[in-house]
């Protein structure tokens, strides 16, 4: 349902990573959460001063600054189409990150002020009544919180918005917090205890963790995190068909902002090609997988040998590391003549847990390995690579 009415808006553009189905669908929800977190906000402070509640209170404060977060997203989708310049040559997309983060941070701020506030309310208790067209509207309240938490959802995955997800958990603890504050309006109807200024604590804690879990959601790609593994499994498996491609690896990717990602990979071709023939097929795989996914790739290329005087060494080095489950993979294997007398072997090795681990140190140790048991006619030269991606190293 949400899906269609987000085709709907862009019709009859379908593309999802096409930045101006990015720019309409974040218009559209941002505009959306504006109208009704007003409307929820204004609502919500005429109950709470009715009724004299302090979590009322809270979550109506916290629709205002749900407001001003939907105010924030809208302002990072149209800041961030601001064009490259001399100082920002990759463009301005991380905006949207850096609005989504600016967003998670008022969330705490608010549930900082409401924990105060709710402890005054604990030690100097006020009367909550309870009104049945207040509670009317709290439940409504929740039933618009629930759309409004599966359309930046939905739209979020569509897009891949960070901004729009971080609004999804924060309006997903909007309906809990709000399920909690209408508690104790019903409580009010059997016993004269005030637990108001409790579940104001209570409402404060759970803003304030969906700030958290904002932050951990928009902080990663600001600081850098790992390739979208989607996206590579499809450009992988699109590059598997190419006849003159065996191997494909070393997956690095660079986000500045959700349509503006460059990505670099390694693969191997055979070596009796010429330069002119390897860099034409790799030119029109470059233009034909920038055209599909809306990214900038650069496709570097290793020669292999398809048969030569190397590739008994190479089988019995695979033959030596096959046990190992932390071994993923061997790539830009070559012998190369050397002045020490003995060959240099050149290698790189894709392994799976490098946490706390010294790459040379490891590099060390298979090297001794391989002098003992594959063979010590030759100098080894390994590069450990940590597995970042868990795809295409095979």
């Amino acid at each position: 349902m949400i899906e269609k009415l987000i085709y709907f808006i862009n019709r009859p553009n379908t593309n999802t990573r096409d930045p101006l189905f990015r720019k309409k669908t974040g218009y559209f929800v941002s505009i959306t959460g504006i109208i009704f977190n007003i409307l929820l906000s204004v609502a919500k402070v005429i109950i709470g001063l009715f009724v004299h509640s302090i979590a009322i209170m809270a979550d109506a404060v916290n629709n205002i600054f749900d407001t001003i977060s939907s105010v924030v997203t809208l302002l990072g989708f149209k800041l961030s189409e601001k064009p490259a310049d001399r100082e920002h040559p990759y463009g301005h997309g991380r905006i949207e990150y850096i609005s989504g983060l600016l967003i998670s941070i008022i969330v705490i701020i608010i549930g900082l002020q409401f924990i105060k506030s709710s402890v005054l309310r604990i030690l100097n208790p006020d009367v909550v009544k309870f009104d049945k067209l207040s509670f009317i509207i709290m439940i409504l309240s929740i039933l618009v919180k629930v759309f409004i938490t599966i359309l930046n959802k939905k739209a979020g995955e569509m897009i891949d918005s960070k901004a729009m997800k971080a609004t999804s958990i924060d309006s997903l603890g909007d309906v809990f917090t709000t399920m909690v504050v209408i508690v104790p309006m019903i409580s009010s109807l059997f016993t004269d205890v005030q637990i108001d200024g409790y579940f104001g604590v209570l409402v404060s804690l759970m803003i304030i963790k969906n700030g958290i879990e904002m932050i951990k959601e928009t902080i990663g790609p600001i600081l850098g995190e790992e390739p979208d593994k989607d996206l590579i499994e499809k450009i992988y498996k699109d590059l598997e068909a190419e006849p003159l491609i065996k191997n494909v690896h070393d997956f690095h990717a660079h986000n500045y902002g959700p349509d503006n990602v460059y990505i670099s990979l390694d693969v191997e071709m055979p070596a009796h090609l010429t330069i002119e023939e390897a860099h034409n097929v790799i030119d029109s795989w470059e233009r034909t997988l920038e055209e599909k996914y809306n990214i900038t790739i650069i496709i570097h290329v290793d020669p292999y040998m398809e048969e030569d005087e190397c590739t008994e060494i190479y089988r019995k080095i695979e033959r030596a590391v096959e046990d190992d489950a932390n071994v993923v993979a061997l790539h830009d294997f070559r012998v190369v003549s050397s002045k020490s007398g003995k060959d240099l072997l050149l290698l790189d090795l894709v392994l799976n847990d490098m946490h706390g681990k010294d790459k040379e140190a490891l590099a060390e140790a298979m090297k001794e390995r391989f002098e003992r048991d594959v063979s010590s006619e030759y100098d080894y030269r390994l590069r450990i690579i940590p597995n970042f991606t868990n795809i295409g190293d095979e």
